[in-house]
């Protein structure tokens, strides 16, 4: 993943469908869930069947399989299997995952917002750019497991998707992602982490202000779903 430059990030934002779930964050009761629970779901925004992999289809789900050939040209049959799922070469294990959002100076996060707030809920976190690191320690220093994070990159080439790309339909996301450990590809239960200090690493700030190329300025605040916008008045 690539890794992110305080001069080109402001802060990673969270967002949360209910004020519970922000204070338990908020009180260091951070959660880490797997790449096959975000296959699974079927929540818009968060939910990809592509999820680190190139492909996942499960007839519970209802998926209509594709058409898979051996490299002689036979079709495989596919009539007696449950659910397939293709991943690459190198990531023979997934990692929980956690998700965040940039906000940064060149980004245009400001014309992903409105629609941030609807899918994942008006309440958010901000973790300053100058903290991630201090917040990478935590986690590595209280599960003893490697952590790796970076911006996530986006592709529609099916051969690139993996833990790090997802496909173009996010790139509004614009996302910051923590990966820990490893677990099984098949694995869908949650990791949760407690840290203690976490009310340190987080802003204060509960408003939120962007101010887009035309010089419309938006506003928006931790538990309102609407953004309020200021139109950039022309001169006469």
């Amino acid at each position: 993943m690539r890794n992110i430059e305080e001069q080109t990030a402001y802060s990673l934002i969270k967002f949360f469908s209910c004020r519970e779930h922000l204070e338990s964050f908020k009180n260091g009761s951070v959660l880490f869930r797997t790449p096959h629970y975000y296959r699974l779901c079927e929540e818009i925004g968060r939910g990809d069947q592509a999820e680190s992999c190139l492909g996942y289809w499960s007839r519970d789900s209802g998926h209509e399989f594709p058409e898979i050939y051996t490299e002689h040209g036979q079709a495989l049959n596919l009539g007696s299997i449950k659910s397939l799922l293709v991943y690459p070469l190198k990531e023979q294990s997934d990692s929980w995952l956690q998700s965040w959002s940039i906000i940064g100076k060149y980004n245009k996060f400001e014309n992903s917002i409105e629609k941030m707030l609807k899918d994942f809920g008006p309440y958010f976190v901000l973790l300053p750019a100058q903290n991630i690191n201090k917040y990478v320690s935590a986690i590595t220093k209280i599960t003893g497991l490697k952590v790796e994070h970076g911006a996530i990159k986006y592709s529609n080439d099916i051969m690139e998707k993996s833990l790090s790309v997802k496909g173009q339909t996010f790139e509004y996301q614009k996302e910051y992602r923590f990966l820990l450990g490893e677990c099984d590809k098949s694995c869908k239960d949650d990791l949760a982490v407690n840290i203690s200090n976490m009310s340190t690493l987080l802003s204060n700030a509960k408003s939120l202000k962007f101010e887009n190329p035309k010089g419309d300025i938006l506003y928006c605040s931790t538990g309102e779903k609407r953004v309020c916008r200021v139109k950039q008045m022309l001169p006469y």
